[in-house]
């Protein structure tokens, strides 16, 4: 099963971050019922263990990964679920834009002993909770690769139904690679107009190598011919910015 073709989601790159979430802001929309099917499939794709742990990413930026990552969270909010949304893009962060909070107190913070799990975890308008990514560090894949990253994880999986990861592009650097050591399956968004062929099928060979699951392929920003990528079970929309 496809997700059904979305045409036109945004208009430009200007105030776009206040609409991104289409599930919230446009309910009854086309878009927003494409994005529920994701959840339907996922839930089904193992039934015995259903993923909580959802690791969102591309092959590089401008793949329209945060904007998926938030709606995905939205989705499963609206389903009655209690679901946290965590920016692991430590270096170009960008959900607390999308959900209209300022990022400070986040993740990072977090990790290097600065701030408590309270003061983490913040409410969003959206009803689903946000952890955004806090201060810039040095060496992102270090605190990443931190027992207490894990610890973070593991403590989320009890508060929370579904945690949805939004992480970097994975030709980029190597941040998406060590999280998704700790998930439960991924979720490969491609901008269909953009990306080159070769860089799909390089990031989705690294993720392969590191034996990281990947659900299914989201193709953003797509045309009428729709390229195979293989086994995966492929969702579609098309997110415009022109």
């Amino acid at each position: 099963m496809k997700m059904n073709k979305l045409t036109k989601l945004f208009k430009n790159n200007g105030l776009e971050d206040n609409n991104s979430i289409i599930v919230a802001t446009k309910p009854d929309s086309i878009y927003a019922e494409s994005f529920r099917k994701i959840p339907i499939n996922l839930k089904y794709s193992k039934i015995d263990d259903e993923p909580r742990v959802i690791q969102i990413t591309s092959s590089l930026a401008g793949e329209h990964k945060t904007t998926s990552a938030a709606n995905i969270a939205a989705v499963y909010s609206e389903l009655g679920h209690k679901v946290v949304l965590v920016d692991c893009d430590l270096r170009k962060p960008r959900v607390h834009r999308i959900t209209g909070l300022v990022n400070t107190d986040g993740l990072t913070n977090y990790l290097v002993g600065n701030i408590d799990y309270k003061t983490l975890v913040k409410p969003t308008k959206y009803n689903f909770a946000v952890i955004n990514a806090g201060d810039s560090v040095p060496f992102p894949h270090v605190i990443l690769r931190s027992e207490k990253f894990k610890d973070l994880i593991a403590k989320l999986r009890q508060d929370y139904d579904y945690i949805i990861l939004d992480c970097p592009p994975l030709l980029l650097v190597t941040d998406s690679l060590i999280i998704g050591e700790i998930c439960d399956t991924s979720i490969f968004v491609i901008n269909q107009r953009m990306t080159k062929k070769s860089a799909t099928k390089e990031a989705i060979r690294l993720m392969r190598e590191s034996n990281i699951p990947i659900a299914g392929i989201l193709l953003s920003n797509t045309s009428k011919k729709i390229r195979k990528y293989g086994k995966y079970h492929t969702y579609k929309y098309t997110y415009s910015n022109k």
